[in-house]
């Protein structure tokens, strides 16, 4: 299997191991699996201690016991609170060196209800072994850790939830839904939420699909209040909260998320990158409007983009943190170039 595909079955592994009651005994375990299965060469975690980070459990030789604030790649993602990624460790300023066998790392910040208790760091003996994938996958292995869900609550939904989205279109079937999942509790980490009801607004935002796409975001709501099964894990007040966030993650709706929770699940069901947003608009006009010639279709996409994400459109960012602010605003200059805009059309119309 490749890459991806071994994160995939290492991520399933860890979510039937991590048990939420002790995050040392969770990282522990994490250590064990990502080391094993990734065949990293150090595999470990520093915890958050004062103005230090130290030594957690961890997969491999002996290492450095304790870090200071904004030293070194772990103290530095501490520091600036993100992933970092270091293709050669010799090129990374005061790099601290626990063993001269690692060639390449990277760290990623571990987030519980706003406040970073830890990082994951991996050392690589290869120059360069590390990318987007890793991070990725690796971010989300870290907020599953912090943000451990309901065992019963994540079978219910598995098991009676999810399949219903594997008749639904491409663009809400049950790749999309798993995604806006793992990045809602992402974000989820960021704030003092309750994980579990984030998990399962998500799960539920676009089930109304099942009935009318126009409107699936207040079918979605309803279907959540319907639902009796839910009450064994929340009150009526947070079945209704969970309701709410649901029927706010549409971007067209004009009005701001009412809640925290709205905010997480509208910016989760949101991936933009301004390459895969251009293609998908053409896709969706070549599928819709088979009837248009490539000029027609230009001038289709053009507007779309300005109306919806251009300076003036109406998506919003609601959350800093997500990665969508940045994404959006690389989109925005695009849209602003009108010639830079056409060649990436030409390009991904062919």
């Amino acid at each position: 299997m490749d890459k991806a595909e071994n994160y995939r079955y290492t991520l399933e592994r860890l979510r039937l191991l991590i048990g939420g009651t002790d995050i040392i005994a969770d990282m522990a375990n994490t250590a064990a699996m990502l080391h094993q299965q990734m065949k990293f060469w150090w595999t470990g975690f520093y915890r958050v201690c004062g103005d230090r980070l130290v030594l957690g459990p961890f997969q491999g030789p002996v290492a450095c016991t304790s870090i200071p604030f904004g030293k070194g790649v772990c103290g530095t993602a501490w520091k600036e609170a993100r992933t970092i990624i270091v293709p050669d460790v010799d090129q990374f300023p005061g790099h601290i060196a626990c063993s001269s066998a690692s060639r390449s790392e990277i760290v990623v910040p571990i987030w519980q209800k706003g406040q970073i208790i830890a990082v994951l760091d991996i050392d690589s003996e290869k120059l360069d072994n590390f990318d987007h994938i890793d991070r990725d996958y690796l971010e989300t292995v870290c907020s599953e850790l912090s943000c451990s869900i309901n065992p019963g609550l994540r079978d219910y939904i598995a098991e009676n939830i999810i399949p219903r989205y594997e008749k639904f279109d491409k663009g809400h079937a049950v790749s999309h839904v798993t995604m806006v999942m793992e990045r809602a509790l992402k974000l989820a980490c960021r704030y003092d939420v309750d994980p579990n009801m984030v998990y399962t607004a998500a799960a539920y935002h676009d089930l109304g699909v099942e009935e009318d796409r126009k409107t699936h975001n207040i079918i979605s709501a309803r279907m959540i209040r319907e639902d009796g099964n839910l009450s064994k894990w929340f009150s009526p007040e947070q079945i209704d909260t969970i309701a709410d966030a649901a029927e706010d993650h549409r971007a067209s709706l004009g009005y701001e998320p009412r809640t925290i929770y709205g905010k997480i699940t509208a910016e989760a069901d949101r991936l933009i990158f301004p390459e895969m947003v251009v293609e998908r608009c053409i896709q969706y006009g070549r599928a819709k409007h088979p009837e248009l010639d490539k000029e027609q279709q230009w001038e289709r996409v053009a507007a779309h983009l300005e109306d919806k994400y251009g300076r003036n459109g109406y998506l919003k960012v609601w959350l800093p943190e997500s990665s969508n602010a940045a994404n959006l605003e690389k989109l925005r200059d695009i849209i602003d170039d009108r010639k830079a805009l056409r060649e990436l059309y030409e390009k991904l119309y062919r």
